[in-house]
Protein backbone atom coordinates (compact mmCIF):
# COMPACT_ATOMS: atom_id res chain seq x y z
CA UNK A 1 0.00 0.00 0.00
CA UNK A 2 1.28 3.44 -0.88
CA UNK A 3 1.13 6.39 1.47
CA UNK A 4 -1.22 9.10 0.27
CA UNK A 5 0.79 12.12 -0.80
CA UNK A 6 -0.12 15.16 -2.83
CA UNK A 7 0.62 14.98 -6.56
CA UNK A 8 3.85 16.61 -7.68
CA UNK A 9 3.67 20.37 -7.73
CA UNK A 10 0.51 20.59 -5.61
CA UNK A 11 2.15 21.79 -2.39
CA UNK A 12 0.83 25.12 -1.10
CA UNK A 13 2.72 28.31 -1.79
CA UNK A 14 4.89 29.81 0.93
CA UNK A 15 2.32 32.59 1.31
CA UNK A 16 -0.49 30.07 1.89
CA UNK A 17 1.70 28.18 4.33
CA UNK A 18 2.52 31.36 6.25
CA UNK A 19 -1.10 32.51 6.40
CA UNK A 20 -2.39 29.18 7.75
CA UNK A 21 0.20 29.03 10.51
CA UNK A 22 -0.27 32.69 11.37
CA UNK A 23 -3.99 32.00 11.84
CA UNK A 24 -3.19 29.02 14.05
CA UNK A 25 -0.64 31.05 15.97
CA UNK A 26 -3.38 33.56 16.75
CA UNK A 27 -6.16 31.06 17.58
CA UNK A 28 -4.53 27.83 18.88
CA UNK A 29 -5.42 28.13 22.57
CA UNK A 30 -4.94 25.26 25.00
CA UNK A 31 -1.37 23.99 24.76
CA UNK A 32 0.28 21.12 22.82
CA UNK A 33 -2.59 18.60 22.86
CA UNK A 34 -4.93 21.21 21.37
CA UNK A 35 -2.32 22.40 18.87
CA UNK A 36 -1.76 18.85 17.62
CA UNK A 37 -5.50 18.31 17.27
CA UNK A 38 -5.90 21.57 15.32
CA UNK A 39 -2.95 20.75 13.04
CA UNK A 40 -4.49 17.38 12.24
CA UNK A 41 -7.92 18.84 11.61
CA UNK A 42 -6.63 21.54 9.27
CA UNK A 43 -3.73 19.95 7.41
CA UNK A 44 -4.80 16.29 7.29
CA UNK A 45 -8.59 16.33 7.26
CA UNK A 46 -9.40 19.69 5.69
CA UNK A 47 -6.60 20.40 3.21
CA UNK A 48 -5.02 16.95 2.77
CA UNK A 49 -1.51 18.36 2.76
CA UNK A 50 -0.20 15.14 4.31
CA UNK A 51 -1.61 11.76 5.23
CA UNK A 52 -2.83 10.75 8.67
CA UNK A 53 0.09 8.34 9.01
CA UNK A 54 2.63 10.95 7.98
CA UNK A 55 1.23 13.41 10.50
CA UNK A 56 1.39 10.77 13.24
CA UNK A 57 5.05 10.17 12.38
CA UNK A 58 5.89 13.85 12.80
CA UNK A 59 4.11 13.89 16.16
CA UNK A 60 6.03 10.83 17.39
CA UNK A 61 9.32 12.29 16.14
CA UNK A 62 8.77 15.56 18.02
CA UNK A 63 8.08 13.66 21.23
CA UNK A 64 11.46 11.95 20.93
CA UNK A 65 13.24 15.31 21.06
CA UNK A 66 13.64 17.87 23.84
CA UNK A 67 11.79 21.12 23.37
CA UNK A 68 8.26 22.36 22.54
CA UNK A 69 6.67 19.39 20.78
CA UNK A 70 3.74 21.15 19.08
CA UNK A 71 6.03 23.92 17.81
CA UNK A 72 8.40 21.29 16.45
CA UNK A 73 5.48 19.65 14.64
CA UNK A 74 4.62 23.05 13.11
CA UNK A 75 8.18 23.38 11.77
CA UNK A 76 8.06 19.77 10.51
CA UNK A 77 4.74 20.26 8.69
CA UNK A 78 6.22 23.31 7.00
CA UNK A 79 9.19 21.21 5.88
CA UNK A 80 6.91 18.59 4.33
CA UNK A 81 5.45 21.32 2.11
CA UNK A 82 8.35 23.67 1.45
CA UNK A 83 11.63 22.21 2.71
CA UNK A 84 13.78 24.26 5.08
CA UNK A 85 12.23 27.56 3.94
CA UNK A 86 8.75 26.21 4.50
CA UNK A 87 9.71 24.89 7.93
CA UNK A 88 11.22 28.19 9.07
CA UNK A 89 8.24 30.17 7.78
CA UNK A 90 5.57 27.89 9.27
CA UNK A 91 7.23 27.68 12.67
CA UNK A 92 7.92 31.42 12.89
CA UNK A 93 4.33 32.31 12.01
CA UNK A 94 3.02 29.89 14.62
CA UNK A 95 5.23 31.39 17.34
CA UNK A 96 4.98 35.12 16.58
CA UNK A 97 1.47 36.07 17.87
CA UNK A 98 2.02 34.68 21.37
CA UNK A 99 5.63 35.89 21.46
CA UNK A 100 4.40 39.44 20.85
CA UNK A 101 1.51 39.35 23.30
CA UNK A 102 3.22 37.77 26.31
CA UNK A 103 5.84 40.55 26.69
CA UNK A 104 2.99 43.07 26.79
CA UNK A 105 1.36 41.02 29.54
CA UNK A 106 4.74 40.93 31.26
CA UNK A 107 4.73 44.71 31.52
CA UNK A 108 1.12 44.70 32.72
CA UNK A 109 1.80 42.06 35.37
CA UNK A 110 4.79 44.00 36.58
CA UNK A 111 2.53 47.00 37.24
CA UNK A 112 -0.22 44.78 38.73
CA UNK A 113 2.08 42.54 40.76
CA UNK A 114 0.48 43.48 44.08
CA UNK A 115 -3.01 42.66 42.79
CA UNK A 116 -1.89 39.32 41.35
CA UNK A 117 -0.47 38.38 44.74
CA UNK A 118 -4.01 38.55 46.17
CA UNK A 119 -5.93 35.28 45.47
CA UNK A 120 -9.35 36.95 45.14
CA UNK A 121 -8.21 39.97 43.13
CA UNK A 122 -9.84 40.78 39.76
CA UNK A 123 -6.53 40.14 37.93
CA UNK A 124 -6.16 36.68 39.44
CA UNK A 125 -9.84 35.86 38.92
CA UNK A 126 -9.61 36.64 35.19
CA UNK A 127 -6.49 34.46 34.86
CA UNK A 128 -8.14 31.55 36.70
CA UNK A 129 -11.33 31.74 34.62
CA UNK A 130 -9.37 31.72 31.37
CA UNK A 131 -7.20 28.86 32.62
CA UNK A 132 -10.38 26.80 33.11
CA UNK A 133 -10.93 27.03 29.35
CA UNK A 134 -7.41 25.74 28.81
CA UNK A 135 -8.10 22.73 31.03
CA UNK A 136 -11.23 21.87 29.02
CA UNK A 137 -9.28 22.20 25.77
CA UNK A 138 -6.67 19.76 27.02
CA UNK A 139 -9.39 17.22 27.90
CA UNK A 140 -10.97 17.60 24.45
CA UNK A 141 -7.71 17.33 22.57
CA UNK A 142 -6.33 14.29 24.40
CA UNK A 143 -9.57 12.34 24.13
CA UNK A 144 -9.62 13.07 20.39
CA UNK A 145 -6.04 11.89 19.92
CA UNK A 146 -6.73 8.68 21.87
CA UNK A 147 -9.66 7.98 19.56
CA UNK A 148 -7.52 8.47 16.43
CA UNK A 149 -4.30 6.76 17.53
CA UNK A 150 -5.73 3.91 19.64
CA UNK A 151 -9.35 3.09 18.78
CA UNK A 152 -9.01 3.68 15.03
CA UNK A 153 -5.42 2.49 14.52
CA UNK A 154 -5.62 -1.30 14.80
CA UNK A 155 -5.46 -3.68 17.74
CA UNK A 156 -7.20 -1.69 20.47
CA UNK A 157 -6.02 -3.93 23.32
CA UNK A 158 -2.32 -3.68 22.40
CA UNK A 159 -2.33 0.00 21.47
CA UNK A 160 -4.52 0.85 24.45
CA UNK A 161 -2.09 -0.91 26.78
CA UNK A 162 0.85 1.03 25.28
CA UNK A 163 -1.00 4.35 25.55
CA UNK A 164 -2.40 4.02 29.04
CA UNK A 165 0.54 2.22 30.66
CA UNK A 166 2.75 4.98 29.24
CA UNK A 167 0.47 7.59 30.82
CA UNK A 168 0.37 5.71 34.12
CA UNK A 169 4.16 5.44 34.20
CA UNK A 170 4.54 9.19 33.67
CA UNK A 171 2.10 9.83 36.51
CA UNK A 172 3.98 7.49 38.87
CA UNK A 173 7.50 8.73 38.08
CA UNK A 174 7.66 12.33 39.24
CA UNK A 175 9.77 14.24 38.59
CA UNK A 176 10.49 12.36 35.38
CA UNK A 177 14.16 11.86 34.38
CA UNK A 178 15.17 13.23 30.99
CA UNK A 179 15.44 9.76 29.44
CA UNK A 180 11.95 8.57 30.40
CA UNK A 181 9.81 10.02 27.58
CA UNK A 182 11.95 8.91 24.61
CA UNK A 183 12.45 5.51 26.27
CA UNK A 184 8.69 5.00 26.59
CA UNK A 185 8.18 5.94 22.95
CA UNK A 186 10.84 3.51 21.76
CA UNK A 187 9.37 0.81 24.01
CA UNK A 188 5.97 1.36 22.39
CA UNK A 189 7.52 0.89 18.97
CA UNK A 190 9.38 -2.25 20.08
CA UNK A 191 6.13 -3.80 21.34
CA UNK A 192 4.38 -3.42 17.98
CA UNK A 193 7.46 -4.79 16.21
CA UNK A 194 7.31 -7.93 18.36
CA UNK A 195 3.50 -8.05 18.36
CA UNK A 196 2.37 -6.40 15.10
CA UNK A 197 -1.05 -4.77 15.13
CA UNK A 198 -1.48 -5.33 11.38
CA UNK A 199 -0.32 -8.10 9.00
CA UNK A 200 2.75 -7.45 6.91
CA UNK A 201 0.68 -7.11 3.74
CA UNK A 202 -1.16 -4.12 5.21
CA UNK A 203 1.91 -2.22 6.37
CA UNK A 204 2.20 0.98 4.38
CA UNK A 205 5.24 1.75 2.28
CA UNK A 206 6.41 5.31 2.81
CA UNK A 207 7.50 7.17 -0.30
CA UNK A 208 10.24 9.76 -0.30
CA UNK A 209 8.65 13.20 0.01
CA UNK A 210 11.71 14.96 -1.39
CA UNK A 211 10.96 18.00 0.76
CA UNK A 212 13.65 18.08 3.44
CA UNK A 213 16.00 20.31 1.45
CA UNK A 214 18.91 19.31 3.67
CA UNK A 215 21.66 16.72 3.07
CA UNK A 216 22.05 13.94 5.61
CA UNK A 217 25.58 15.15 6.43
CA UNK A 218 24.24 18.55 7.52
CA UNK A 219 21.56 16.87 9.63
CA UNK A 220 24.24 14.83 11.39
CA UNK A 221 26.20 18.05 11.90
CA UNK A 222 23.21 19.57 13.71
CA UNK A 223 23.19 16.70 16.18
CA UNK A 224 26.96 16.99 16.71
CA UNK A 225 26.45 20.72 17.44
CA UNK A 226 23.78 19.75 19.95
CA UNK A 227 26.24 17.44 21.73
CA UNK A 228 28.84 20.23 21.92
CA UNK A 229 26.37 22.77 23.30
CA UNK A 230 25.01 20.16 25.73
CA UNK A 231 28.53 19.58 27.08
CA UNK A 232 28.99 23.34 27.47
CA UNK A 233 25.65 23.62 29.27
CA UNK A 234 26.56 20.89 31.75
CA UNK A 235 29.96 22.50 32.38
CA UNK A 236 28.50 25.99 32.91
CA UNK A 237 25.64 24.68 35.03
CA UNK A 238 28.07 23.38 37.64
CA UNK A 239 29.03 26.89 38.74
CA UNK A 240 26.58 29.30 37.11
CA UNK A 241 23.61 29.81 39.42
CA UNK A 242 22.07 32.84 37.70
CA UNK A 243 18.70 33.06 35.94
CA UNK A 244 19.90 32.55 32.34
CA UNK A 245 21.31 29.00 32.44
CA UNK A 246 18.07 27.35 33.67
CA UNK A 247 16.42 28.31 30.36
CA UNK A 248 19.20 26.74 28.28
CA UNK A 249 19.29 23.67 30.52
CA UNK A 250 15.53 23.19 30.12
CA UNK A 251 15.71 23.74 26.37
CA UNK A 252 18.56 21.25 25.95
CA UNK A 253 17.59 18.42 28.25
CA UNK A 254 13.89 18.42 29.12
CA UNK A 255 11.43 16.17 27.30
CA UNK A 256 7.69 16.48 27.82
CA UNK A 257 6.97 20.12 26.95
CA UNK A 258 5.38 22.73 29.20
CA UNK A 259 4.09 20.37 31.93
CA UNK A 260 7.70 19.34 32.61
CA UNK A 261 9.58 22.52 31.74
CA UNK A 262 7.46 24.95 33.76
CA UNK A 263 7.83 23.17 37.13
CA UNK A 264 11.55 22.85 36.47
CA UNK A 265 11.94 26.57 35.76
CA UNK A 266 9.84 27.41 38.79
CA UNK A 267 12.16 25.33 40.98
CA UNK A 268 15.24 27.17 39.68
CA UNK A 269 13.85 30.71 39.54
CA UNK A 270 11.55 31.08 42.56
CA UNK A 271 11.68 32.69 45.02
CA UNK A 272 15.22 34.02 44.50
CA UNK A 273 14.74 35.60 41.08
CA UNK A 274 10.98 35.93 40.70
CA UNK A 275 7.91 35.77 42.96
CA UNK A 276 6.13 32.38 42.87
CA UNK A 277 2.79 34.16 42.45
CA UNK A 278 4.06 36.13 39.46
CA UNK A 279 5.44 32.93 37.98
CA UNK A 280 2.05 31.22 38.38
CA UNK A 281 0.36 34.24 36.84
CA UNK A 282 2.74 33.83 33.90
CA UNK A 283 1.56 30.24 33.51
CA UNK A 284 -2.03 31.48 33.39
CA UNK A 285 -1.18 34.10 30.80
CA UNK A 286 0.73 31.54 28.70
CA UNK A 287 -2.28 29.21 28.84
CA UNK A 288 -4.57 32.07 27.83
CA UNK A 289 -2.44 32.94 24.81
CA UNK A 290 -2.45 30.97 21.56
CA UNK A 291 0.70 29.26 20.35
CA UNK A 292 3.40 27.45 22.33
CA UNK A 293 3.45 27.60 26.13
CA UNK A 294 7.25 27.98 25.79
CA UNK A 295 6.52 31.60 24.87
CA UNK A 296 6.29 32.11 28.62
CA UNK A 297 10.03 32.72 28.29
CA UNK A 298 9.12 36.16 26.88
CA UNK A 299 6.99 36.93 29.95
CA UNK A 300 9.64 35.66 32.38
CA UNK A 301 12.44 37.40 30.49
CA UNK A 302 10.85 40.81 31.14
CA UNK A 303 10.28 40.06 34.83
CA UNK A 304 13.80 38.76 35.37
CA UNK A 305 15.42 41.58 33.41
CA UNK A 306 13.53 44.27 35.35
CA UNK A 307 14.32 42.59 38.68
CA UNK A 308 18.01 42.34 37.76
CA UNK A 309 18.40 45.86 36.35
CA UNK A 310 18.71 44.65 32.74
CA UNK A 311 17.19 46.16 29.63
CA UNK A 312 13.96 44.21 28.94
CA UNK A 313 14.76 43.37 25.30
CA UNK A 314 17.96 41.38 25.97
CA UNK A 315 16.12 39.68 28.83
CA UNK A 316 13.45 38.42 26.44
CA UNK A 317 16.02 37.41 23.81
CA UNK A 318 18.25 35.28 26.03
CA UNK A 319 15.36 33.53 27.80
CA UNK A 320 13.48 32.81 24.57
CA UNK A 321 16.59 31.61 22.69
CA UNK A 322 17.67 29.38 25.58
CA UNK A 323 14.30 27.69 25.96
CA UNK A 324 13.15 27.50 22.32
CA UNK A 325 16.38 27.43 20.32
CA UNK A 326 17.64 23.87 20.96
CA UNK A 327 14.37 22.11 20.13
CA UNK A 328 13.80 24.21 16.99
CA UNK A 329 17.31 23.52 15.72
CA UNK A 330 17.07 19.80 16.43
CA UNK A 331 13.84 19.36 14.47
CA UNK A 332 15.60 20.26 11.20
CA UNK A 333 18.26 17.59 11.69
CA UNK A 334 15.78 15.04 13.02
CA UNK A 335 13.36 15.52 10.13
CA UNK A 336 15.96 14.65 7.51
CA UNK A 337 17.21 11.58 9.39
CA UNK A 338 13.66 10.47 10.21
CA UNK A 339 12.74 10.75 6.53
CA UNK A 340 15.40 8.12 5.80
CA UNK A 341 14.30 5.91 8.68
CA UNK A 342 10.61 5.91 7.75
CA UNK A 343 11.32 4.03 4.49
CA UNK A 344 12.23 0.88 6.46
CA UNK A 345 9.51 -1.77 6.87
CA UNK A 346 10.60 -2.48 10.44
CA UNK A 347 9.90 1.13 11.29
CA UNK A 348 6.46 0.93 9.70
CA UNK A 349 5.60 -1.95 12.05
CA UNK A 350 6.87 0.15 14.98
CA UNK A 351 4.87 3.24 13.99
CA UNK A 352 1.51 2.37 15.64
CA UNK A 353 3.30 1.71 18.94
CA UNK A 354 5.33 4.91 18.65
CA UNK A 355 2.14 6.90 18.07
CA UNK A 356 0.20 5.27 20.92
CA UNK A 357 3.07 5.92 23.35
CA UNK A 358 3.37 9.53 22.18
CA UNK A 359 -0.32 10.08 22.96
CA UNK A 360 0.15 8.35 26.31
CA UNK A 361 2.75 10.95 27.23
CA UNK A 362 0.02 13.57 27.00
CA UNK A 363 -2.42 11.79 29.35
CA UNK A 364 -0.77 13.13 32.56
CA UNK A 365 -1.23 16.64 31.20
CA UNK A 366 -4.94 16.41 32.03
CA UNK A 367 -4.17 15.92 35.71
CA UNK A 368 -1.33 18.45 35.80
CA UNK A 369 -3.35 21.32 34.32
CA UNK A 370 -6.38 20.52 36.47
CA UNK A 371 -4.36 20.29 39.69
CA UNK A 372 -2.56 23.54 38.85
CA UNK A 373 -5.87 25.30 38.24
CA UNK A 374 -7.33 24.09 41.53
CA UNK A 375 -4.24 25.06 43.53
CA UNK A 376 -4.46 28.65 42.28
CA UNK A 377 -8.23 29.01 42.34
CA UNK A 378 -9.83 31.04 45.17
CA UNK A 379 -13.15 29.30 44.39
CA UNK A 380 -12.45 25.67 43.49
CA UNK A 381 -16.10 24.68 42.98
CA UNK A 382 -16.51 27.59 40.55
CA UNK A 383 -13.37 26.75 38.57
CA UNK A 384 -14.53 23.12 38.26
CA UNK A 385 -17.90 24.33 36.96
CA UNK A 386 -16.16 26.55 34.40
CA UNK A 387 -14.16 23.59 33.09
CA UNK A 388 -17.36 21.58 32.55
CA UNK A 389 -19.13 24.49 30.85
CA UNK A 390 -16.13 25.25 28.63
CA UNK A 391 -16.10 21.61 27.51
CA UNK A 392 -19.80 21.86 26.63
CA UNK A 393 -19.53 25.12 24.67
CA UNK A 394 -16.39 24.16 22.73
CA UNK A 395 -16.88 20.43 22.08
CA UNK A 396 -20.66 20.17 21.71
CA UNK A 397 -21.79 23.66 20.69
CA UNK A 398 -18.65 24.33 18.60
CA UNK A 399 -18.32 27.88 19.93
CA UNK A 400 -15.16 29.68 18.81
CA UNK A 401 -12.40 29.23 21.42
CA UNK A 402 -11.32 32.90 21.66
CA UNK A 403 -14.97 33.87 22.26
CA UNK A 404 -15.19 31.37 25.11
CA UNK A 405 -11.93 32.68 26.60
CA UNK A 406 -13.17 36.29 26.51
CA UNK A 407 -16.57 35.36 27.96
CA UNK A 408 -15.07 33.32 30.79
CA UNK A 409 -12.53 36.04 31.56
CA UNK A 410 -15.40 38.51 31.88
CA UNK A 411 -17.22 36.05 34.16
CA UNK A 412 -14.12 35.82 36.38
CA UNK A 413 -13.92 39.59 36.57
CA UNK A 414 -17.60 39.86 37.52
CA UNK A 415 -17.15 37.26 40.24
CA UNK A 416 -14.20 39.14 41.72
CA UNK A 417 -16.02 42.50 41.65
CA UNK A 418 -19.08 40.96 43.30
CA UNK A 419 -17.10 39.80 46.34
Amino acid sequence: MKETLLPAGSSPSLGTLAWNFLVLGATAFGGPPVHISMFRSRFVEKYGWLSSDRFAELFAMANCLPGPSSTQVAFAIGMTQGGVKGGLLAGACFIIPGAITLPLLGFVSSSLSKQIEEPASPANAVAIACSAVGVALVFIAISGLIKKQVFEAGNVVTLGAICFFTGATCLLVHPAPAWLNPSLIFLGGLITILFPVAPDSEVKHANDTGKSGMPVSLAIGIFLLYVIVAAFTIWRDTFDHGWIMPFLTAGMFVWGGGPVVLPMLMTFLTPQWISPTIFLAGISFAEMMPGPVFNISCFLGIQLAINSGWNWLPGIAVCWAGLMGPGITLIFGAYTLWDELRKQRLYQHALPGLNAAAVGLLVPTMFVVYDTLQERSPWQAGSRALVVLAYYFIELCKVNVPAVVVAFGAAGLCWALAQ
